[in-house]
């Protein structure tokens, strides 16, 4: 029987650190315990998706790496391309950065992840299985992912898909980086103790897709919560001062005082810290945090620029 041209293997994963499937996550399944999960920095997601795809939002995977090399020897024709803190060699050739390249068959990828934060690989033909309509590896749940677990990617994986070379796509580029801010925006829930968060800088002790747990200024211990329904962003305030910032992959109810939520422009940037890194705060009001998500929107599509559409 012959494979479906949707169904033929178009890479093999040689080597690999840190790496998982990731897409825009599961919406709409909140109400029976499934996080939404997704990459961890959507905007660099949503930039490698476009180069590939033509757009911003969809349903195509990447690849996001969070540590070490990625090695892939690609079997049928795509086009790829890489966002984020890493450097591509395709075949015996350093290929550049957040620039759609094409890739024949028969030829070894190789990322080097540099960080910090997460880097993103979007393939042209790709085309994973998924659970709850997404592909997304979500390590809570444990859902998603190349065995349908919430594994990460592991050497001999193969991806699945079809010989899809998007040649109207190729030399697409992101025209400038996006650079972090000095401070990262808190809406704030209470405002006294959000202003003790913003009062000096935070260390982080702990990372991971779940969250951060950060150590620094002393807040005030609040008193016991029920349980109630939390988000990513959301952040946790212990009974001993830690603080924790809720990833893409942490639970949807808690039981610790949320005290503010990182503002969505914000969130990615929480994506980059690692531990021994510090990161300070400040306090921005509910419609200044819509402003700047706008904003950062129109950044995104502006970023973007193919070759073919100018004059």
């Amino acid at each position: 029987m012959t494979s479906s041209l949707a169904d033929v293997p178009i890479a093999t994963i040689d080597a690999v650190g840190l790496a998982t499937v990731q897409d825009a996550g599961r919406e709409g399944f909140t109400d029976i315990g499934v996080p939404r999960s997704g990459a961890w920095n959507q905007g660099r997601h949503r930039l490698a998706h476009a180069l590939v795809h033509g757009t911003l939002d969809g349903p195509h995977p990447t690849l996001e790496i969070l540590g070490s090399e990625l090695t892939l020897t690609i079997h049928q024709r795509q086009t790829l391309a890489l966002v984020g803190p890493a450097d591509l060699t395709v075949g015996s050739h350093r290929a550049p950065h957040a620039v759609a390249v094409d890739v024949p068959p028969a030829t070894t990828v190789t990322i080097h992840h540099r960080g910090p934060g997460p880097a993103y690989v979007a393939l042209s033909g790709w085309q994973p299985r998924t659970i709850l309509k997404s592909a997304a590896t979500d390590s809570f749940s444990h859902l998603g992912g190349p065995r349908g677990d919430g594994s990460p990617l592991s050497p001999g994986e193969v991806l699945m898909g079809s010989a899809s070379s998007q040649d109207d796509r190729v030399g697409c580029f992101v025209r400038t980086e996006e650079s972090a801010p000095g401070e990262i925006a808190v809406v704030a829930f209470d405002q006294n103790k959000v202003e003790s968060l913003c009062a000096g800088a935070w260390q982080v002790d702990d990372c991971a897709r779940s969250g951060l747990r950060l150590s620094g200024p002393h807040i005030p211990a609040s008193d016991p919560i029920q349980s109630m329904p939390v988000a990513p962003g959301a952040i946790q305030l212990l009974d001993d001062g830690t603080v924790i910032v809720l990833g893409p992959d942490g639970g949807l109810t808690g039981g610790y005082p949320v005290i503010g939520v990182i503002a969505s422009a914000h969130l990615d940037f929480m994506a980059d810290l690692i531990v021994t890194a510090t990161v300070a705060f400040t306090s921005i009001s509910a419609p200044s945090a819509i402003e700047e998500l706008a904003a950062r929107e129109e950044w995104l599509a502006r970023a973007l620029v193919n070759p073919h559409d100018l004059p």
